[in-house]
């Protein structure tokens, strides 16, 4: 049965928690999405024994409205500024009926941090109005919800403002900035990137979830502008503002082992490529063709997509991965154009943590040729590994070739580049 409008409103008043100024003024502006992510999530047997994470649970509207209305059980994940020293937070709301409400939380940064809780542990993960909200590595959150759900059933819904709402084009048509303004509260306050239909789907399938739906809907909390509304509502109508409603929902199931992905070419670049940080699941093996599977330090280019997937180095460049225990470090790269010289000279190297060089291998190959050079690691030197890749006579296409408009000074074009 859906839950109305109405039926929010006629709960959420009943408690002196939520009728602060603010919170008012929240629950308004919030109503429609709220009926709509209720309506929409999943609807499991045995109600009292299914277990939700809600993340940024706070002001705790969605979650009381869940354990009333669904009869799950809620759990919070709350931004990092509200960590205690306590081993368990709860919240609890009593409304005017006596009824009780217990909502534990825990606070971390999504993004950062591991989740503090075992792998497995929820049927769903709500993931709402918050992926727009972070600064840094949203995968880092995908991987992680995937982890605490269970494997195989356990299910995420995740919405978000769309980044290509119609009348985002309105207000481009008029000359008018449509990205999201600063705000005084603090850095998560402000939407830092929006996403498309496509692309988050896309993101949430190379995490590892299968997704089974991925829409956009209309919020009656959003402006639409009221001079195009009736030709809005007849384009929605004819098909043609699918995935062009305000806001994203995604509901897909936690399938097989998550993996970390960073896709950063066409047609969904929602990474930059240099973002080398040590995170969770950086692998030890970067295969150039998958564009998800780059950790890449300063130095590489975009994709191509030839000789199985390829990315130009600058004349140094480099790469983090995580060790193993492998004996060695290997780079796989076309040597580029005979054009450039009859060999390409250079050196690959591994560095701990903190940059201190370890072991170096120069090397001096022929052009025009595929190859592979190789440095030992040796024992000892960390759970991280940095590879960088150097070439003494890099070369510039448009110097070599009159026809040529490419600029770039490269060193060598590289297939695969880990630790073996």
């Amino acid at each position: 049965m859906e839950i109305t409008t109405k039926q929010i409103r006629e709960f959420v008043d009943t408690f002196e928690w939520f009728r602060e100024p603010a919170k008012q003024g929240y629950l308004e502006a919030a109503i429609d999405r709220l009926a709509h992510t209720l309506n929409a999530m999943p609807r499991l047997p045995d109600a009292g024994r299914v277990r939700v994470l809600e993340i940024g649970g706070i002001p705790y509207f969605m979650t009381a409205l869940i354990q009333r209305f669904l009869g799950y059980q809620v759990e919070c994940a709350n931004e990092p500024t509200w960590k205690t020293d306590k081993e368990r937070n709860v919240e609890i709301l009593v409304n005017d009926a006596g009824e009780r409400y217990e909502i534990p939380w825990k606070a971390l940064n999504i993004e950062y941090d591991r989740w503090p809780w075992e792998d497995g542990s929820f049927d769903i993960v709500l993931y709402c109005e918050v992926i727009e909200h972070l600064t840094y590595d949203p995968t880092h959150s995908l991987v992680e919800a995937h982890r605490v759900l269970r494997p195989g059933s356990g299910q995420l819904l995740l919405s978000t403002p769309n980044a290509l709402a119609w009348q985002y084009a309105v207000e481009v048509l008029h000359g008018r900035n449509p990205y999201p303004p600063y705000s005084g509260y603090n850095m998560y306050a402000r939407h830092h990137r929006l996403f498309t239909t496509d692309e988050l789907a896309y993101l949430c399938r190379e995490v590892g979830f299968e997704v089974d739906k991925a829409y956009s809907t209309r919020d009656l909390s959003y402006w639409h502008p009221p001079r195009w509304e009736r030709l809005a509502r007849l384009a929605d109508k004819a098909g043609w503002l699918r995935g062009r409603q305000d806001v994203i929902y995604v509901l897909a199931t936690a399938k097989g082992t998550p993996r970390y992905v960073y896709p950063d070419s066409s047609p969904y670049p929602i990474y930059a490529d240099v973002h080398a940080y040590p995170a969770r699941g950086t692998p030890s093996v970067i295969v150039m063709s998958d564009t998800a599977a780059a950790r890449f330090g300063q130095g590489f280019y975009k994709l191509e997509q030839w000789g199985g997937g390829v990315r130009w180095t600058g004349e140094e460049a480099q790469a983090v991965l995580v060790n193993n225990g492998e004996g060695k470090a290997s780079a796989t790269f076309f040597t580029g154009s005979t054009q450039r010289g009859p060999t390409v000279r250079g050196a690959i190297a591994v560095s701990n943590e903190d940059g201190t060089v370890v072991e170096r291998q120069a090397f001096e190959v022929t052009s025009g040729v595929w190859e592979t050079v190789t440095v030992a690691v040796p024992d000892g030197i960390g759970d991280r590994v940095r590879v960088t890749l150097t070439v003494d006579n890099p070369m510039v296409p448009s110097e070599l070739d009159a026809k040529s408009k490419d600029d770039r000074r490269l060193g060598v074009a590289v297939r695969e580049i880990g630790l073996r």
